[in-house]
């Protein structure tokens, strides 16, 4: 796991462009010499969208195999498996890669609030989408925030955090459209990214199984048939994640009490959200809070 921006920086070999631990953007065409020609199963804990065209490269976010020839943008949440594979540089085409914290943007909002209000990132399947409209937009916003960050300043820095926050929303408004559409091969791994789905909007992540099963009219076997099929894990393990997720996010990113933080995802009793939380983290609430905050 690469805890920091600084530190994956160091690994890709341009650990001398950085100018900001919570952000970082850069394009492809530019560290040809520098980043290495594979990389095999990297996780981060912090958020990436990269967005590419004609590039001759294999990508696996997960178990999601494409290739960056084709015109597309991809939204990494914290903790998703990457691996790439450059089959050539030559003839390269356009493409930039961002990450960024929480913290960075300033919205006030934790990790598993970002993965709420921006629905293009999920924790477990289908990071990529395909541009169909508005295709150069995107690329005019990547280029303007790295042609502030070479002249890197306050006000600049202002300007990219302005422009990344416009990166999201416009996202999000394409998505809803349908002006960029989510790589689905398959009738299973759509039912796994819309059960995902479900569970940031629900307010109870604690619900049955069968709850999000009627939502998405189907039946509990074939949700759960789906779900592993596509990701790997059971319908039951992903629910966990997500309420660890949202505590993790709570404890570090928020001053509730833990009284607090156990009520808002689902357990009525601290006790028992102390033990479930030990339990998939192997430490207190409050051990977490104070060793990682």
């Amino acid at each position: 796991m690469i805890d920091n921006i600084p530190s994956l920086l160091e690994e890709m070999n341009i650990s001398r462009f950085q100018k900001h631990k919570e952000f970082h953007i850069l394009k492809f065409k530019d560290h040809l010499d520098d980043i290495p020609m594979k990389t095999e199963s990297r996780q981060c804990d912090f958020f990436q969208v990269v967005i590419t065209k004609n590039h001759n490269v294999d990508v696996i976010v997960d178990n999601v195999s494409f290739s960056a020839m084709e015109e597309s943008i991809t939204f990494m949440a914290p903790k998703q498996m990457l691996s790439t594979g450059v089959n050539s540089i030559e003839n390269a085409g356009l493409g930039y890669m961002l990450m960024f914290t929480p913290k960075f943007l300033r919205l006030g909002v934790s990790d598993f609030e970002l993965l709420q209000k921006f629905p293009f990132f999920n924790s477990n399947y289908s990071p990529v989408y395909f541009l169909n409209e508005n295709k150069e937009l995107f690329f005019h916003i990547m280029e303007t925030m790295y042609h502030h960050f070479q002249s890197f300043s306050e006000d600049n820095l202002e300007i990219i955090r302005s422009y990344l926050t416009i990166l999201l929303f416009e996202s999000r408004k394409s998505l809803l459209k349908g002006s960029i559409k989510n790589s689905f091969t398959s009738r299973y791994k759509e039912i796994a990214f819309s059960f995902e789905k479900c569970i940031k909007t629900s307010d109870d992540k604690r619900m049955p199984l069968d709850f999000y099963a009627e939502k998405l009219n189907i039946s509990t076997v074939y949700l759960s048939e789906c779900v592993k099929k596509a990701t790997g894990k059971t319908a039951k393990q992903i629910l966990i994640e997500y309420v660890i997720l949202e505590a993790t996010s709570l404890l570090l990113q928020s001053t509730k009490t833990i009284d607090e933080i156990a009520e808002q995802v689902g357990y009525s009793n601290t006790s028992n959200f102390g033990l479930f939380f030990k339990k998939h983290t192997g430490v207190t609430p409050s051990a977490y809070r104070k060793t990682y905050k």
